[in-house]
């Protein structure tokens, strides 16, 4: 591995969440203040959402490292279950309690008697389920009914869903209205902005023990940012790509080509990101010529039907401002108020006609 190479004392970019070196992106802190505050408020259903790779797994591992003590957590990551008894059976399963052989039925009384008697002994049990689009709307109202469980003093059993955004389909269907209305606490994960996406990458090479300046220019994490389109996952996996390859041509950082590199193998595109970093000027507008007002008709005393000019892709000739120190970047804008100075690169403004068509777009 490159950790020697680069001063590093373990692995910064991890392939599986590390809640030791977790960074606290906004969005991640207020899905996870808001997922403690209903446990808090003995909420019986939860959900949290976001893209593949967004980060969920990382915040419900963070949320569970916090839970007190009378909180025991039954984790469901398979949640490739299509009958309510194989989610039965995998809650006593978990719990270490005897599983096989029962019919549905005794699975269910066996899962309500553990809960009801350690919320007895004062505890609480949290159903975590990983992946939980996957479900049917038959497991999830049997997970609904098992929220139900409470006892003069509050809820035995919590639910916490952990999901891609396409559970929305499923949780929309008019047989779901009863889980909807106690679904009251619902947490998103967006993805992180570009300058955030460069602070999650600094921030684990700090972790890891090396010197992100050092090892790293601006450069750099344009490329990886923007190419990662601010899903965690994704930096990890284009940072450690970019480091191996930095490792594999003998270099002590980690340059642009390298960067380049990695995120094309991993499928990425870093053509716009490249063409971006060709230039550090704003992008330069391509706006309409102003036109000549129309002379007015002379009024005559029947109207005359003119017919209109026919029109191109673009109805007027645009004009190019240059762009200093590089090429010129045609985007539209609304028309100015003076003449630009240049039209195109090099070439003075003209009131006559355009000398040819390759100014023209369209």
């Amino acid at each position: 591995m490159y950790e020697s190479r680069f001063g590093l004392r373990r692995r910064p970019f991890r392939p599986t969440p590390d809640t030791d070196s977790y960074f606290p992106a906004e969005t991640h802190e207020a899905a996870l203040n808001r997922l403690r505050r209903a446990l808090d408020d003995d909420e019986s259903l939860l959900l949290l959402t976001g893209e593949s790779g967004s980060g969920k797994t990382l915040i419900a591992r963070r949320l569970l490292e916090g839970l007190d003590e009378h909180v025991r957590c039954v984790l469901l990551t398979n949640s490739h279950v299509t009958r309510n008894g194989d989610l039965l059976q995998a809650i006593l399963f978990d719990l270490g309690l005897p599983y096989q052989g029962l019919t549905e039925q005794v699975a269910r009384l066996a899962v309500t008697e553990s809960c009801l008697d350690y919320f007895r002994d004062g505890g609480k049990t949290l159903i975590v389920v990983d992946e939980a689009h996957h479900l049917s709307a038959d497991v999830l109202e049997e997970l609904r009914l098992l929220s139900n469980l409470e006892g003069k003093d509050g809820k035995a059993i919590q639910v916490l869903l952990i999901a891609l955004p396409e559970i929305g389909h499923t949780l929309d269907k008019p047989a779901m209205a009863a889980l909807r209305q106690r679904l009251t606490t619902r947490a998103r994960l967006e993805p992180l902005d570009v300058d955030e996406s460069a602070d999650y990458l600094r921030h684990h090479v700090l972790a890891a023990g090396g010197h992100p300046d050092r090892l790293f220019g601006e450069d750099v994490l344009d490329i990886l940012t923007h190419a990662a389109g601010g899903l965690p996952r994704v930096l990890n996996q284009a940072a450690h790509a970019a480091f191996a390859l930095a490792d594999e041509a003998g270099q002590t950082s980690v340059d642009a080509e390298a960067a380049v590199e990695a995120v094309t193998r991993l499928g990425l595109d870093p053509a716009a990101e490249a063409e971006m970093l060709a230039t550090d000027a704003e992008p330069v507008r391509l706006i309409p010529a102003l036109r000549k007002a129309p002379e007015p008709v002379p009024e005559k005393s029947e109207a005359v039907a003119v017919a209109d000019p026919p029109r191109t892709t673009i109805p007027f000739p645009p004009v190019i401002l240059p762009i200093e120190d590089g090429p010129p970047t045609y985007v539209y804008g609304d028309e100015l108020e003076d003449e630009p100075d240049l039209i195109g690169p090099n070439r003075p403004a003209s009131n006559g006609p355009w000398p040819g068509p390759s100014d023209r777009v369209g």
